[in-house]
């Protein structure tokens, strides 16, 4: 019996591929898609059965940036006022029953995306409404330690002539690169060095750039063909390609916390794919309904998974009775 177990052992090891990867279980921070789109939930991919309201907003909220390994969120959210302008809100995990600080509060005309460092460094970009002249489009930081200020300051990092130049910035681990997609006949890829304002062209072509969680590879969409491109950053010209399929549609990137799979939306949904080659995965349907809608929401991140005792645990529910009775836009 011993020895029959023994080449059991060894036929497992030789024949069945090393390279087979489990599917994405990572926690995630999302906006709640019921009537208002106001709310932030947390779940685990795992068991989106758990998921639970940890905040909920005034207005529609439209962007969410979670903090590595911390409680810091930033969103981007409407003005109930103004309707076409949108204010960046950060908001402590911790403090639940705090209310969101407003860091730009209705100095920006549209802010279009924002992303958190590790250090609580927030940088978002914007478009103008209306043709007005100022502020400028491009790319702002406002540093955490201008958080706690009753005006946080906003330090333009890059300028664009373009008005709809910079769609997406996104930070590199460590805080100190960024990375972001500029021009639209097509768009380009550059680096931002904050210290050195190093400014650099990864590619001639792409959008949605994000970060290998080394910060060695830098992943983006490109058009044509419309595929996810993968670029070192040690060797820009070494770019590997994963193709999407039949998809009408494939953006937003976000790479997986352990780097195995980069994610995107398409017209029906989530998927993964695998970086080693492997077939894409299909995220959970229960995903795909707490995140999806008909062009696929934006606004969700991968959270830390650590717990905090002033969270609201108590607020656990099952997601399919709620779901049953919104109405989903």
């Amino acid at each position: 019996m011993k020895y029959t177990l023994k080449y059991l052992c060894l036929f497992l090891i030789v024949f069945l591929p090393l390279t087979a990867l489990a599917e994405p279980t990572d926690t995630v921070i999302f906006q709640y898609p019921g009537n208002d789109y106001s709310e932030l939930w947390i779940t685990n991919l795992e068991n989106t059965a758990n998921a639970r309201l940890i905040y909920k907003h005034t207005e529609t909220i439209w962007e969410i940036a979670a903090q590595k390994d911390g409680t810091l969120i930033a969103y981007v959210a409407h003005d109930g006022a103004r309707p076409l302008v949108e204010d960046v809100y950060l908001f402590d995990r911790k403090q639940p029953d705090v209310k969101a600080r407003n860091l730009t509060q209705k100095r920006f005309d549209s802010v279009w995306y924002i992303d958190i460092s590790e250090a609580g460094d927030v940088i978002f970009t914007n478009e103008t409404v209306d043709g007005a002249p100022l502020p400028k489009v491009g790319i702002y930081l406002i540093p955490n330690s201008e958080i706690e200020k009753p005006v946080p300051k906003a330090t333009l990092l890059v300028s664009e002539d373009d008005i709809f130049g910079i769609s997406r910035a996104v930070w590199a681990p460590g805080g100190k690169i960024i990375a972001f997609d500029r021009g639209t006949r097509p768009s380009e890829i550059w680096t931002l060095d904050i210290e050195t304002q190093n400014i650099s062209k990864i590619s001639d072509f792409g959008k949605y750039p994000t970060f290998s969680p080394d910060g060695k590879k830098l992943a983006f969409v490109g058009e044509t063909p419309k595929a996810i491109y993968v670029a070192s950053l040690e060797d820009p010209d070494d770019i590997e390609t994963i193709a999407i399929g039949e998809h009408k549609w494939g953006s937003h990137l976000k790479w997986t916390p352990d780097g195995q799979y980069i994610v995107y939306n398409t017209d029906t949904g989530y998927f993964a794919a695998p970086v080693n080659g492997d077939p894409h995965v299909r995220l959970s349907e229960d995903f795909n309904h707490l995140v999806w809608r008909k062009f696929g929401s934006r606004a969700w991140d991968w959270a830390s998974p650590k717990g905090y005792p002033v969270e609201p645990a108590n607020r656990l529910t099952t997601l399919w009775g709620k779901l049953k009775t919104d109405t989903i836009k």
